[in-house]
């Protein structure tokens, strides 16, 4: 994988304010943070937090409620690690297929409110304006509105799932979705410096609401950088320090799905790991090899190359980088100020 320019320095400032600096590992970063019970954001398609989920996963946490317009392997791992027994969302892998994940939604063991990806997203940006509910028009007329589809075995909102509204307006009838506010959004980007100020190109889905609609966001980034990048590219900050309880330094954290820049989406290692997914024993035993049998995303990595070689590194290393076609140019007159009067007036 490509080199970064700061990858080896872990506080490239020289003078870190030691009150702001949100650095820390993964374990320190889930131990402050995460608690049993908590309402847990967990990233989209690509950029995916493994690093930080993984970690929670040796760190054992309990009763999760997973929510996110498309819920990958990773929380499929996180329920059948014992993780996460609650899940809101439009798709979650591995519900697709038999094995044991469609058991425990069958037998009520995991506990799931099925919505759209467009319905999380918008509830997601609800959470993140503050406001208690959104009104929508979608899935009204159809048979998502049946009670039976509401009050189904494994449900758990019960009536704050969904109300019918009248517009107080112009008295149409809207569905209203409640909004969605994580205890704790996970994620993983391209960069950030120690205080907390994230930076990341890409697909970002509905973690864009994720990230302002929790109370805490915990972010891995595959490099630390002096904050003076991130003010040459102030256009690239997704969320500023302040919003942010703690910066993971993970390079790969996101493996097996892609950051842009650094990494592919790694298939072949994709469709190796959905084997995992089709039994306890296959779950098992991928989990000890990839989890518990790594004590950190280092690990992890160095695994990865020790098991399958360079050649499937340098796979989905991206080769050539692919700059923006034009330079992005920032300037601004340095003395701005009031001009004389060209009339002498």
């Amino acid at each position: 994988m490509p080199t970064a320019p700061f990858a080896d320095a872990l506080t490239p400032d020289a003078d870190v304010h030691p009150h702001r600096n949100k650095l820390m590992t993964a374990r320190e970063a889930v131990d402050r943070f995460v608690d049993d019970g908590d309402v847990v954001y967990t990233g989209y398609s690509t950029q995916v937090p493994y690093a930080l989920t993984h970690e929670i996963i040796r760190r054992r946490r309990r009763n999760l409620d997973v929510v996110g317009a498309s819920l990958g392997p990773q929380v499929t791992q996180l329920v059948l690690a014992g993780c996460c027994s609650r899940v809101r969302t439009g798709y979650i892998s591995g519900a697709l297929r038999p094995g044991p994940l469609t058991e425990m939604m069958a037998s009520g063991a995991l506990q799931f409110e099925d919505y759209s990806n467009g319905a999380i997203a918008v509830m997601l940006m609800a959470g993140a304006m503050g406001f208690p509910f959104v009104p929508m028009k979608w899935f009204l007329g159809s048979d998502y509105l049946k009670p039976e589809n509401r009050a189904h075995a494994a449900s758990f909102l019960g009536e704050a799932k969904w109300r019918v509204i009248d517009s107080p307006f112009d008295g149409d009838r809207y569905l209203a979705l409640p909004a969605l506010r994580p205890d704790v959004t996970m994620m993983h980007f391209q960069r950030a410096d120690v205080y907390g100020n994230v930076q990341g190109w890409g697909a970002l889905g509905d973690a864009r609401w994720a990230l302002w609609a929790a109370e805490k966001v915990i972010v891995s980034v595959e490099e630390i950088v002096p904050t003076a990048v991130v003010r040459r590219d102030p256009s690239r900050t997704l969320v500023p320090g302040a919003r942010v309880a703690a910066v993971v330094h993970a390079p790969g954290g996101a493996h097996p799905t892609a950051v842009a820049g650094y990494y592919d989406s790694d298939y072949s290692f994709i469709r190796l790991a959905a084997l995992a997914y089709e039994g306890r024993d296959q779950f098992d035993a991928f989990a000890a090899e990839w989890i518990y049998g790594r004590p950190d995303r280092a690990a992890y990595m160095g695994h990865l190359r020790e098991r399958f070689g360079d050649a499937w590194i340098a796979n989905i290393t991206p080769a050539p980088p692919l700059p923006p076609l034009a330079p992005i140019d920032y300037s601004f007159a340095p003395h701005l100020g009031w001009m004389d009067d060209p009339e002498g007036e």
